[in-house]
């Protein structure tokens, strides 16, 4: 008789453990069972590279990626890569993805329109040159360069409310066709994050000019969720697991193998 109740005890405790495994997956508010769809934006060296086959990233690779699997993982979900343009990233209303990795700086006023998990990496504003621009060396120098942006960035922000150069900046729908503009030296200093510029310029080394400063920002990216998401909660307890088990810190030191800390900081 013991053993009959002992057997029946386990299997009950059995029997409860999976269907809590079984229950997590299913909670997962997600837009498919079982699935994550990710949505990432132009390919980003080191953050997430991939080709792309309509609106499908094909084998995407780098630190976003790996962190958005990891997630996945923990959730016990099979993630689904897909693109999702910049330009519609802070639109408010439905979105097609379940959640956005884009190096989105945190912000109050996009944070109206969407919602956003804790930082899982933090930036400043960098200036990459065209092969023939002036190198600046403070913010006075800055001003007299044909700067440029990609749309709705903090980096085309801090150029219209604090940098004020002496001609408007141009503004680009991609950092694809930023990255060109600078390339073809029709834009002398491309403003964007840190460590977005300088992935850029270690991958295509004689596309450019130097990485010649960083404007200190001290931003933070968060992935991207629909407003009110149901998700949001639980992705954001995943983003933090990661910090607190080295997971991030490992990923950050497997794909950005550059000290930041040496690109000069100007004022």
């Amino acid at each position: 008789m013991k053993r009959l109740v002992a057997f029946a005890a386990a299997l009950l405790v059995t029997t409860a453990l999976a269907a809590t495994a079984g229950a997590s997956t299913a909670s997962a508010p997600t837009m498919h069972a079982g699935q994550l769809v990710v949505a990432f934006g132009d390919p980003a060296v080191n953050f997430a590279d991939g080709k792309l086959r309509g609106s499908t990233f094909i084998n995407p690779k780098g630190y976003e990626v790996d962190l958005a699997a990891a997630v996945a993982k923990n959730l016990h979900l099979t993630p689904k890569w897909v693109y999702a343009p910049w330009a519609k990233l802070f639109a408010p209303g439905a979105k097609s993805f379940d959640i956005s990795f884009q190096e989105a700086t945190i912000t109050a006023a996009r944070k109206r329109t969407v919602d956003f998990t804790s930082s899982y990496f933090n930036a400043n504003q960098g200036v990459l040159l065209s092969k023939t621009a002036k190198t600046p060396h403070s913010i006075a120098d800055l001003k007299s360069l044909q700067t440029c942006a990609q749309t709705d960035t903090t980096g085309l922000l801090w150029i219209q409310q604090k940098l004020h150069p002496n001609k408007a900046p141009l503004i680009y729908q991609s950092t694809s066709a930023a990255f060109v503009a600078v390339h073809v030296g029709r834009c002398d200093a491309l403003i964007l994050d840190t460590p977005i510029v300088a992935s850029e310029k270690k991958a295509r080394p004689n596309n450019y000019g130097a990485v010649a400063a960083q404007i200190v920002t001290h931003e933070q990216y968060g992935a991207v969720l629909k407003k009110n998401s149901p998700l949001t909660p639980i992705v954001d307890a995943q983003i933090k697991k990661l910090w607190a088990n080295g997971t991030i810190a490992k990923l950050q030191k497997k794909w950005f193998n550059i000290n930041f800390a040496k690109i000069p900081v100007i004022h």
